[in-house]
């Protein structure tokens, strides 16, 4: 299956950790339905965790942007028109359905964005119908699975991803209907209303955002690998919560996490530091560790200097080029598959015209180092951190924060999950 083991190494490569929850993919012809935060990310990182190869609906302006090609390829990706990108007629659409069609009448399983576009809004987008239309229309029995992704920084590189599937959606009764607008409008609310669960979408986008601080707040691990089905639960269990209190108690508690957020910042710690004792024993235990990496850290940091010019000058790009938060993570996987090859291949060419061709291939060789190594520097980056939390842990504010940690607790016992 090329298209889920080229997903598998560059979602490996992308994101530090992959989490996928929930109940595995029934057999047989499956539609599963996604939410759409992160641009090509999204069908990346889902690809990379589902347990069976899918097929994926992609917008046929895709196919215009060659480097994106042999990737659409491998992932048996089927085009589609959109009418907000012109060229889309029913013909046009109707094909498209043919073809996922075709995918599920062979067994087969077909992945897509029912939003049918990348944003960074804090509620779903408006679905469109396409889902509910092909399921209807399908000439087998279609199981549809909504899964909702949620990431740990989305724009972030390194960073976590969490893939939560959904149990089947129930449409039995609106099967026989076919692709009625009745059956087609009841089917998609749904799929929305299935959807939402899995994610950190609301259309309380105040109560939202402070869900997510509390949660983050509360988290056990570095945002690079906090337990994301851990947070999202804390989230959807806050939300009905914080929306049923009064205005004057949500901003005492809003005043009250952005100060416990600005200490943190001030004191460069990780929420999951305060309050830790560092024992002696644990942190014998530590040494000899972060002793050896420090160590293979030096031993790296040549290959690392290479490669940094162009890693800095690909998300500076990023960040150049679109200032909206769905599509920075695209920019900068799509210009290091391209921009640090070549880096290597300059790097290699200089070097074999200055030293000898045998010379050539160290640059290469430095950036497989580089990339194999990121682990270890990555364990280093939390080892420093370890010792601001250690030189941190009896700061004089340290037990009012754990006592604000309490009285959430009892306020919301669901954090304690």
């Amino acid at each position: 299956m090329p298209g889920s083991r080229t997903a598998r190494v560059l979602g490996r490569l992308w994101f530090r950790a992959l989490q996928c929850e929930g109940p595995s993919l029934p057999p047989g012809p499956c539609l599963i339905l996604l939410n759409h935060p992160n641009g090509l990310l999204d069908p990346l990182a889902a690809a990379a965790l589902l347990d069976r190869r899918a097929g994926w609906l992609a917008k046929a302006t895709l196919w215009k942007i060659a480097p994106l090609r042999p990737f659409l390829a491998a992932f048996r990706a089927i085009p589609v028109s959109r009418p907000k990108d012109g060229g889309a007629t029913p013909e046009s659409i109707q094909q498209s359905f043919r073809k996922v069609h075709e995918v599920l009448a062979r067994g087969g399983s077909v992945a897509l964005f029912p939003e049918g576009v990348s944003h960074t809004g804090a509620d779903l987008a408006p679905l469109k119908t396409g889902a509910a239309r092909i399921a209807l229309s399908s000439p087998v029995p279609v199981t549809i699975i909504p899964a909702g992704l949620v990431y740990g920084d989305r724009a972030t590189f390194r960073h976590s991803v969490l893939l939560q599937l959904g149990a089947p959606i129930l449409w039995e009764d609106l099967a026989g209907q076919g692709p009625e607008p009745r059956a087609v409008t009841e089917l998609t609310s749904r799929i929305r209303a299935a959807l939402k669960p899995l994610t950190l979408h609301d259309a309380d986008v105040r109560c939202l955002a402070l869900a997510q601080e509390v949660a983050w707040l509360m988290a056990e691990g570095p945002g690079s690998r906090v337990d994301l089905e851990a947070l999202r639960v804390r989230v959807q269990g806050l939300l009905p919560h914080l929306s049923s209190l009064p205005e004057e108690t949500l901003a005492a508690l809003e005043a009250r996490v952005h100060a416990v957020q600005a200490w943190l910042r001030a004191k460069g710690l990780r929420p999951d530091q305060v309050g830790h004792p560092y024992p002696g024993a644990e942190v014998r235990r530590w040494l000899p560790g972060a002793g050896l990496r420090m160590l293979a850290v030096a031993l790296l940091w040549l290959p690392g200097v290479l490669f940094w010019p162009p890693y800095r000058l690909i998300g500076w790009a990023a960040g150049y080029f679109t200032d909206e938060g769905d599509q920075t993570a695209t920019l900068k996987l799509l210009g290091g598959l391209l921009l640090l090859p070549l880096w290597a291949a300059l790097l290699g060419g200089v070097a074999g015209f200055r030293w000898g061709w045998g010379a050539a291939l160290l640059p290469p060789l430095a950036l497989l180092a580089a990339g194999l190594g990121l682990p270890i520097f990555e364990r280093a980056a939390e080892d420093l951190q370890a010792i601001r939390g250690f030189l941190r842990h009896r700061d004089p504010a340290v037990p009012d924060l754990l006592e604000a940690r309490r009285n959430l607790l009892e306020a919301f016992p669901e954090l304690g999950c």
